[in-house]
């Protein structure tokens, strides 16, 4: 929800403007951007320190929700996304190497080396009591803690990403958005599909026309695509309703290319 008001900088009146969010109505939404206007003007006050923490807003369209820690929604560039208050996934798409690495690189490709240490890493010692599902996406692997809930900005996740060699890009929206993302449909690109911009909110009617236009191609083609393979379980795995749907709409069992 779009709301506006003037706010003193330098003992000048300058309208801002800012959006709020609800999954509530359109009441809570109007309250989330006065509390945001409220928190700027502190912050232009000296009243707010400047490494205090806060959320960055994820503006996307709520497409389904299938509890009240996980929806799903669609991003800016038009793939789906579950986004989960507490069920930790682990983007990895880079392989930090290491000396002891050296002898193993004739042998094993970049992935397979990604693979190895990610096993390595879930069998340690302050580990062995979690159960993860392990997802192989188009540039490495995404790993899913499937018996204990985890806050996103705890010390215990922060520790977690690192060990796991996380993206960095990851763990710091992790950490801002207060919450962990997975997409679950392919990236337009690797579908051979020109982007589209997703407008949201306040999207006009000839901007919903095109998108619905473009949702029916994306859809027909995303359909010989997965965006993950599950290839390997390792301790005490459990299920839930939300990683039965990330699952089910990710495709990862199906034998089609990674996109």
């Amino acid at each position: 929800m779009k709301y506006s008001r003037e706010l003193s900088i330098n003992g000048i009146k300058q309208l801002s403007t800012t959006y709020g969010g609800s999954n509530i109505s359109e009441d809570e939404a109007i309250k989330d951007a006065i509390l945001k206007l409220n928190n700027a003007q502190k912050r232009i006050n000296g009243e707010l320190g400047r490494n205090r923490d806060y959320e960055a807003d994820i503006r996307e369209e709520i497409i389904e929700t299938i509890n009240q820690d996980n929806i799903i929604t669609r991003n800016r560039y038009g793939a789906l996304v579950l986004n989960s208050k507490k069920l930790m996934f682990i983007d990895i798409d880079e392989y930090s190497s290491s000396v002891s690495d050296l002898i193993f690189r004739r042998t094993y490709s970049q992935k397979q080396l990604m693979l190895r240490k990610i096993e390595k890493t879930a069998q340690k010692k302050d580990y062995h009591q979690l159960g993860f599902r392990i997802y192989e996406t188009a540039k490495g692997y995404r790993v899913l803690v499937t018996n204990k809930d985890f806050d996103p900005r705890s010390y215990e996740s922060k520790r977690m990403m690192r060990d796991f060699n996380a993206d960095h890009l990851y763990r710091w929206l992790c950490r801002k958005q207060n919450c962990y993302r997975a997409r679950l449909t392919p990236k337009p690109h690797r579908i051979n599909l020109k982007r589209i911009k997703v407008i949201f909110p306040n999207r006009t009617a000839v901007q919903q026309q095109e998108l619905t236009n473009w949702l029916h191609e994306y859809e027909l083609k995303s359909q010989r695509s997965s965006s993950c393979h599950l290839v390997k379980e390792i301790g005490q795995v459990r299920t839930n309703e939300a990683i039965e749907y990330h699952d089910r709409l990710s495709g990862v069992k199906w034998e089609y290319n990674l996109a």
